[in-house]
């Protein structure tokens, strides 16, 4: 059952790796803030069409609708503009190595405000898997050493999703997924409006048809179909051991960018990569092994 359930989480990982080429790509066209809003109302659209009957029946509490607010601003409006601004000054390499850090600000929150104990293993393949990404982006053309402002915009991203991930965990013990994923968008959405004004409005370059259809099925895909069959299954197996399987973001991108790109591979990412994986077994495979034979 978990084995299923982590397939269709990895899924959703490898839609999410394809957001930084596709980021860096439509932030040459538009303000990071454009993007993300004009990919918001795509996606609200989009949830609010198919599930229209479930959003009508959803019986929302006010402490319900506090957690939606919270989660909606933290993992919506300041994880989307602030993963797109930072691709306006950093690379998408470096974004990377930094939401790398994901998994492990995940843990260290459950472990601080939901009491939540892992395993020494847990840390341990956290620690491998995040050297692994570092051998990753290090091999990379273009990777920086600097922390500027787009890298304070990258943690931003990471700090926000880790908290949104914990937060998901509590909102779906009472919400079902739809709801959460379409509130949480549209809050989103409703909260960055207001800046628009403050937003260059011309566009920077003219954006053909392809770019706009680009925007539109990326936000679809990346931010609306993910994102609600991650919200539908990562309860299932917890919000730390579902933020590991995001170290696996960069591997997907080098894979893409080897396909895609014709950009070669070298041996410090095979390494790398390596390293990522065998963290990953020994975190969610090899801890939860341990933990049930111990409960035995």
């Amino acid at each position: 059952m978990k084995l299923k359930v982590y397939v269709i989480l990895i899924f959703c990982v490898s839609l999410w790796a394809s957001n930084f080429i596709i980021g860096a790509l439509l932030v040459n066209y538009w303000s990071a803030l454009h993007v993300t809003v004009y990919r918001l109302l795509c996606i609200c659209l989009f949830l609010g069409i198919l599930g229209f009957p479930t959003i009508r029946k959803a019986r929302i509490r006010p402490k319900q609708w506090l957690l939606l607010c919270i989660a909606a601003i933290l993992g919506v409006s300041i994880n989307h503009f602030s993963f797109f601004k930072s691709l306006e000054t950093t690379s998408p390499i470096t974004a990377a190595y930094i939401l790398a850090l994901t998994p492990i600000m995940t843990g260290i929150i459950n472990r601080v405000v939901r009491g939540e104990k892992k395993g020494w293993l847990f840390w341990l393949g956290s620690i491998i898997s995040f050297t692994g990404v570092g051998l990753i982006i290090s091999a990379k053309q273009g990777a920086s050493a600097s922390f500027g402002v787009g890298e304070i915009f990258s943690f931003c991203t990471m700090l926000s999703f880790a908290i949104f991930l914990v937060l998901l965990d509590v909102l779906r013990k009472e919400l079902d997924s739809f709801s959460v994923t379409f509130f949480t968008s549209f809050i989103g959405c409703l909260a960055l409006l207001p800046f628009l004004s403050f937003a260059p409005i011309v566009p920077r370059q003219s954006a053909d048809l392809p770019i706009i259809l680009l925007l539109i099925i990326s936000a679809i895909l990346v931010h609306g179909v993910s994102n609600l069959v991650w919200n539908a299954n990562q309860h299932k197996v917890g919000s730390t051991n579902a933020a590991i399987l995001l170290n696996l973001e960069p591997i997907i991108t080098m894979v893409l960018s080897a396909v895609i790109l014709h950009a070669l591979i070298h041996s410090s990412q095979i390494i790398g990569g390596t390293l990522v994986l065998i963290g990953i077994l020994i975190s969610v495979v090899l801890s939860d092994k341990i933990k049930h034979s111990d409960s035995l």
